[in-house]
Protein backbone atom coordinates (compact mmCIF):
# COMPACT_ATOMS: atom_id res chain seq x y z
CA UNK A 1 0.00 0.00 0.00
CA UNK A 2 2.97 2.34 0.59
CA UNK A 3 3.44 2.76 -3.17
CA UNK A 4 -0.09 4.21 -3.41
CA UNK A 5 0.17 6.64 -0.50
CA UNK A 6 0.66 10.29 -1.43
CA UNK A 7 3.02 11.76 1.17
CA UNK A 8 6.54 13.02 1.66
CA UNK A 9 8.18 11.99 4.93
CA UNK A 10 4.72 11.10 6.24
CA UNK A 11 3.02 14.44 5.50
CA UNK A 12 0.46 14.68 2.72
CA UNK A 13 0.81 17.58 0.27
CA UNK A 14 -1.56 20.52 0.28
CA UNK A 15 -3.51 21.48 -2.84
CA UNK A 16 -0.45 22.39 -4.92
CA UNK A 17 0.35 19.56 -7.30
CA UNK A 18 4.04 19.15 -8.21
CA UNK A 19 3.10 17.72 -11.57
CA UNK A 20 2.09 21.26 -12.48
CA UNK A 21 4.01 23.39 -9.97
CA UNK A 22 7.56 22.02 -10.22
CA UNK A 23 8.97 24.32 -7.53
CA UNK A 24 6.37 23.14 -5.05
CA UNK A 25 7.52 19.61 -5.84
CA UNK A 26 11.04 20.59 -4.88
CA UNK A 27 9.76 22.39 -1.78
CA UNK A 28 7.77 19.33 -0.69
CA UNK A 29 10.69 16.97 -1.28
CA UNK A 30 13.33 19.01 0.53
CA UNK A 31 11.20 20.33 3.38
CA UNK A 32 12.46 19.23 6.77
CA UNK A 33 9.01 18.02 7.76
CA UNK A 34 7.68 16.58 4.53
CA UNK A 35 5.22 17.88 1.97
CA UNK A 36 4.70 21.20 3.73
CA UNK A 37 3.41 24.14 1.70
CA UNK A 38 4.20 26.62 4.48
CA UNK A 39 7.98 26.21 4.72
CA UNK A 40 8.49 28.21 1.52
CA UNK A 41 5.02 29.24 0.36
CA UNK A 42 6.57 28.69 -3.08
CA UNK A 43 3.21 28.26 -4.77
CA UNK A 44 3.04 32.06 -4.79
CA UNK A 45 5.80 32.78 -7.36
CA UNK A 46 4.61 29.94 -9.59
CA UNK A 47 0.93 30.89 -9.52
CA UNK A 48 1.54 34.65 -9.80
CA UNK A 49 3.83 34.44 -12.82
CA UNK A 50 7.06 35.41 -11.07
CA UNK A 51 8.49 32.22 -12.58
CA UNK A 52 6.70 29.82 -14.94
CA UNK A 53 5.51 26.66 -13.15
CA UNK A 54 7.32 24.36 -15.60
CA UNK A 55 10.59 26.36 -15.53
CA UNK A 56 13.56 24.49 -14.09
CA UNK A 57 16.41 27.01 -14.60
CA UNK A 58 16.85 29.27 -11.58
CA UNK A 59 13.98 27.72 -9.67
CA UNK A 60 16.07 26.20 -6.85
CA UNK A 61 17.74 29.57 -6.20
CA UNK A 62 14.37 31.34 -6.07
CA UNK A 63 12.99 28.66 -3.77
CA UNK A 64 15.95 29.10 -1.40
CA UNK A 65 15.36 32.85 -1.37
CA UNK A 66 11.71 32.29 -0.42
CA UNK A 67 12.68 29.65 2.11
CA UNK A 68 15.32 31.86 3.74
CA UNK A 69 12.98 34.83 3.90
CA UNK A 70 10.32 32.59 5.46
CA UNK A 71 12.87 31.53 8.08
CA UNK A 72 13.45 35.17 9.01
CA UNK A 73 9.66 35.62 9.16
CA UNK A 74 9.50 32.72 11.59
CA UNK A 75 12.23 34.17 13.80
CA UNK A 76 10.34 37.47 13.91
CA UNK A 77 7.02 35.64 14.45
CA UNK A 78 5.43 37.16 11.34
CA UNK A 79 2.48 35.77 9.47
CA UNK A 80 3.48 34.30 6.10
CA UNK A 81 0.65 36.16 4.41
CA UNK A 82 2.78 39.29 4.72
CA UNK A 83 5.52 37.74 2.54
CA UNK A 84 4.87 40.24 -0.26
CA UNK A 85 4.96 43.28 2.00
CA UNK A 86 8.24 42.57 3.74
CA UNK A 87 11.05 41.80 1.35
CA UNK A 88 14.72 41.73 2.37
CA UNK A 89 15.14 45.50 2.72
CA UNK A 90 12.08 45.78 4.94
CA UNK A 91 13.22 42.80 7.01
CA UNK A 92 16.61 44.46 7.49
CA UNK A 93 14.88 47.60 8.75
CA UNK A 94 12.63 45.64 11.10
CA UNK A 95 15.61 43.75 12.55
CA UNK A 96 17.57 47.00 12.97
CA UNK A 97 14.69 48.83 14.66
CA UNK A 98 13.54 45.99 16.90
CA UNK A 99 16.79 44.33 17.98
CA UNK A 100 19.42 46.91 17.07
CA UNK A 101 21.33 44.77 14.57
CA UNK A 102 22.18 46.57 11.33
CA UNK A 103 22.65 43.41 9.29
CA UNK A 104 22.97 43.32 5.54
CA UNK A 105 20.73 41.19 3.37
CA UNK A 106 23.61 38.75 3.01
CA UNK A 107 23.98 38.48 6.77
CA UNK A 108 20.26 37.80 7.20
CA UNK A 109 20.39 35.22 4.43
CA UNK A 110 23.41 33.64 6.09
CA UNK A 111 21.50 33.42 9.36
CA UNK A 112 18.56 31.77 7.60
CA UNK A 113 20.86 29.37 5.75
CA UNK A 114 22.45 28.47 9.08
CA UNK A 115 19.03 27.59 10.46
CA UNK A 116 18.29 25.42 7.41
CA UNK A 117 21.64 23.66 7.76
CA UNK A 118 21.18 23.09 11.49
CA UNK A 119 17.73 21.59 10.94
CA UNK A 120 19.10 19.44 8.11
CA UNK A 121 21.98 18.19 10.26
CA UNK A 122 19.51 17.25 13.00
CA UNK A 123 17.33 15.34 10.52
CA UNK A 124 20.38 13.58 9.05
CA UNK A 125 21.44 12.59 12.56
CA UNK A 126 17.96 11.13 13.05
CA UNK A 127 18.22 9.07 9.85
CA UNK A 128 16.94 11.27 7.01
CA UNK A 129 18.94 10.76 3.82
CA UNK A 130 18.95 12.28 0.36
CA UNK A 131 16.76 9.37 -0.74
CA UNK A 132 14.02 10.70 1.58
CA UNK A 133 13.99 14.00 -0.33
CA UNK A 134 11.73 12.76 -3.07
CA UNK A 135 8.13 12.68 -4.19
CA UNK A 136 5.64 9.83 -4.44
CA UNK A 137 6.23 7.83 -7.60
CA UNK A 138 2.73 8.65 -8.83
CA UNK A 139 3.77 12.29 -9.40
CA UNK A 140 6.39 10.97 -11.82
CA UNK A 141 4.14 8.45 -13.58
CA UNK A 142 0.48 9.51 -13.44
CA UNK A 143 -0.26 12.59 -15.57
CA UNK A 144 -2.71 15.21 -14.40
CA UNK A 145 -5.96 14.55 -16.26
CA UNK A 146 -6.47 18.23 -17.17
CA UNK A 147 -2.99 18.97 -18.55
CA UNK A 148 -1.15 15.69 -18.96
CA UNK A 149 1.66 17.11 -16.80
CA UNK A 150 3.97 14.94 -14.74
CA UNK A 151 7.08 15.69 -12.76
CA UNK A 152 9.75 14.44 -15.14
CA UNK A 153 12.41 12.50 -13.22
CA UNK A 154 15.22 14.37 -15.02
CA UNK A 155 13.68 17.74 -14.14
CA UNK A 156 13.26 16.70 -10.52
CA UNK A 157 16.84 15.43 -10.34
CA UNK A 158 18.13 18.73 -11.73
CA UNK A 159 16.00 20.79 -9.32
CA UNK A 160 17.16 18.73 -6.36
CA UNK A 161 20.81 18.79 -7.45
CA UNK A 162 20.65 22.57 -7.90
CA UNK A 163 19.06 22.94 -4.47
CA UNK A 164 21.64 20.71 -2.77
CA UNK A 165 24.52 22.51 -4.51
CA UNK A 166 23.22 25.96 -3.55
CA UNK A 167 22.59 24.86 0.05
CA UNK A 168 26.09 23.38 0.21
CA UNK A 169 24.77 19.89 0.89
CA UNK A 170 26.71 18.33 -2.01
Amino acid sequence: MENRAIHVKGLEPAGYDPRQLKGMGLAYATSDRGACHLRTTFYKPELSGMIPPAEIEGKAAMLIDFEDRATIFDTLIFCRFFRDFYLWDELRTIVRVTVGLDWSREELQGLAAGVANLVRSYNVREGVTEADDTLPWRFFTEPLPETGSVMKPDDFARLKNDYYRLRGWK
